[in-house]
């Protein structure tokens, strides 16, 4: 422990400030001396004296030299453009997906144009038909109208009719395309017809054409037929209103497949008067094919009864849904008569009326006896006899049938030319000439064959 200091020698001393003859602490403590033995004085002072030699004679520790401050380097800069890229793409998505959730909103489509009406094609109405003539026929109850289609585009021809020079024109039938040809069997003896023809199109009807005018003669006296007239055809076509029905026809239009033909004339020359194309009526189903072991064939319509007895065809019944059949039998001509020698042996004493002579369709010879009801024909020393027997009608309601079966018939062996056809004929009446039958309160009227009537 270090004492302090001894006073310094020869200190004066403070007189007291306030007079007073008692001494101060500092007084007390100046004056108050303290002796230290000897032996003890030299160790304190060789105490004290011994920290202040280590001080002097204790190197100060060299001080570490600062280090200069050590210049950093530039940080390593970091690539900025993925992250650029990465905000970009996040971007847009999600501006894209806005966009395409909200795009009937920010894009709405425009307003539908309502397209141009187009307008209708003007179709004009068909020319007027030209020169129209009307000629009452020599020895008959007919008036015949010609006139000259002038039109390309007509789908048919009303004919119209009034008696005498003025009044109203009445309509008297509907003709089928390109016609250029009516007859008119309704007139009466003795009196004046005014006739005219008007166009039909899709654009409409023509102006009627120029007025016609026939006299009809005297009624005249003449012999009664022997041939029943022909059953109720009411649109002239050459089917009568029963065979229409045979073959699926309107019995109103005289061409029910608007192919340019009559319906009479189809089944007369083998097609189907019900079919736009030209189908033959043995691919129509409409009619059926009868044959005999002896060599003879013929088609008669589906509905119709075949009877062959004996089953070699020598004699045969044919049955009509109406009462009226047809007969078929092989007659012996074992002297080889000609078909005419043979037939005039058989009936110099019965037949009022000569046979005329027939040729088929498939160039089969034959005759057309004088009751026009039977046919004959030479076959291979035979007579094939077919004959229309009416029962208790008094019109022949299937005569173009009964034409029909003669065309279609093949005698076995027959001296015919292998494909040839017979292209005189025309149509209905050929072989079988009928008149027409009228019915009070019908206008039944017999169409003759036009320039588009050809054999189908």
């Amino acid at each position: 422990m270090a004492l302090p200091p001894p006073p310094p020698k020869n200190a004066p001393s403070t007189p007291a400030s306030n007079g007073s003859s008692s001494p101060s602490y500092s007084e007390k403590k100046k004056t108050e001396i303290i002796t230290i033995p000897e032996k003890f004085y030299g160790m304190a002072l060789k105490m004290k004296a011994e920290p202040e030699k280590k001080k002097e004679v204790t190197p100060a520790p060299v001080p570490t030299p600062k280090q200069p401050p050590q210049v950093m380097g530039p940080l390593p800069k970091r690539r900025v453009w993925p992250y650029v890229v990465l905000v970009g793409v996040l971007i847009l998505l999600v501006g894209g997906g806005f966009v395409y959730f909200n795009r009937t909103l920010l894009f709405p489509p425009p307003a539908p144009v309502a397209p141009p009406t187009p307008e209708a094609p003007v179709i004009a109405a068909p020319t007027t038909p030209a020169n129209l003539a009307a000629v009452s026929a020599s020895g008959t109850m007919a008036v015949t109208l010609n006139w000259v289609d002038t039109s390309g585009d007509e789908t048919g021809y009303r004919v119209e009719r009034r008696e005498g020079l003025q009044g109203t024109f009445i309509p008297l039938t509907n003709l089928g395309i390109n016609s250029t040809t009516f007859l008119d069997v309704t007139v009466v003896p003795d009196r004046t017809y005014t006739y005219r023809v008007i166009a039909t199109g899709p654009g409409g009807e023509s102006s009627p054409s120029n007025g016609a005018t026939a006299q009809t003669g005297a009624a005249a006296q003449v012999a009664t037929p022997t041939l029943p007239p022909g059953g109720l055809d009411s649109d002239s076509d050459g089917l009568t209103d029963v065979e229409e029905a045979v073959y699926g026809t309107d019995s109103h239009n005289p061409d029910t497949d608007g192919d340019g033909f009559l319906d009479g004339n189809e089944v007369f020359h083998l097609y189907n008067p019900a079919a736009t194309a030209p189908v033959r009526l043995m691919d129509s189903g409409i009619v059926k094919q009868v044959q005999a072991s002896s060599g003879w064939r013929l088609l008669v319509p589906k509905d119709w009864v075949a009877t062959l007895t004996p089953p070699d065809g020598a004699t045969a019944t044919i049955r009509t849904n109406s009462g009226e059949t047809f007969t078929i039998k092989l007659e012996n001509n074992a002297s080889g008569l000609s078909l005419r020698d043979w037939y005039d042996a058989q009936n110099k004493d019965s037949a009022p009326n000569p046979p005329r002579e027939i040729t088929t369709k498939g160039v089969l010879t034959g005759l057309l006896g004088g009751d026009r009801l039977t046919t004959y024909f030479a076959w291979d020393g035979k007579i094939f006899v077919i004959h229309y027997e009416l029962g208790t009608r008094d019109f022949i309601n299937y005569r173009t049938s009964y034409e029909m079966i003669l065309n279609s018939l093949e005698l076995k062996g027959a001296p015919i030319l292998t494909g040839a056809t017979n292209d005189a004929l025309v149509g209905p009446g050929d072989f079988i000439q009928t008149t027409s039958t009228m019915v009070p309160g019908e206008a039944t009227t017999t169409a003759v064959t036009t320039s588009s009537q050809q054999t189908p």
